[in-house]
């Protein structure tokens, strides 16, 4: 499962990870291939009751009630929609996702948000924690979750003690090492944000004011400032 995923488990494999290891009479295997025959399949086995499954040799009450909570989960989930995500789609909406977390830090803290290929957040992850003016990361660091939660599209955010969020010559030598590494992975970098109390810059838009206010801007509707291009 941890190799290659739960989908490439069968039905009986699934159900033996939930009765757990089994007796030497009783193996989870068997006693799950036999809960599956006496059902009938899968789709039978959903509406068993918990007697139905104790009448089985080898199921014991706490195997037949995680049988059967999976069952109920499954079927839960089955009829839920899965809430959209919020779009990330320029500097002002990536930043403010992390600025009240960054912004009055006394260290620099270096952060990835991984993105879906319609810039829906996926999650975001603290890369690296440093001092008063300097967070060392290296591209195999930063890249790493976006490789494991197989992210298309990722932004990077740090920042700036100082308040002072215009990039340093490190910033943005580290911006090009990082563009390039997005390049070579199949991962691309929709932007490098650095954030201070006195704003934020952008590596694709340029200076930008301090974003609004979560709550306000969703009651009120307000439009988010642009950004100064730098030309």
């Amino acid at each position: 499962m941890f190799e290659q995923g739960a989908g490439a488990l069968s039905e009986v494999e699934l159900i033996s990870v939930l009765l757990g290891s089994g007796t030497r009479a009783h193996p989870a295997a068997v006693v799950a291939a036999q809960l599956l025959e006496r059902c009938g399949g899968l789709a039978r086995l959903r509406r068993a009751s918990l007697g139905v499954l104790l009448d089985l040799p080898g199921i014991g009450e706490a195997q037949a009630c995680r049988v059967v909570a999976a069952l109920e989960l499954g079927r839960r989930a089955a009829s839920l929609r899965p809430p959209r995500a919020p779009r990330l789609l320029n500097a002002t909406d990536l930043a403010r996702r992390l600025w009240p977390r960054l912004v009055a830090l006394p260290h620099e803290e270096f952060w990835a948000i991984l993105l879906t290929a319609r810039n829906e957040e996926i999650r975001s992850v603290r890369i690296s924690s440093g001092g008063l003016s300097q967070c060392s990361v290296l591209a195999r660091e930063a890249f790493s979750p976006a490789i494991a939660h197989r992210a298309p599209q990722i932004a990077f955010l740090h920042n700036h003690p100082s308040g002072d969020p215009l990039p340093s010559p490190d910033d943005q030598r580290l911006e090009l090492v990082l563009d390039e590494a997005g390049h070579t992975l199949g991962v691309r970098v929709i932007d490098h944000l650095v954030i201070g109390e006195r704003g934020l810059f952008s590596a694709r838009q340029g200076s930008c004011p301090p974003p609004p206010a979560l709550p306000e801007l969703e009651q009120d509707h307000d439009p988010i400032a642009p950004c100064k291009h730098v030309g």
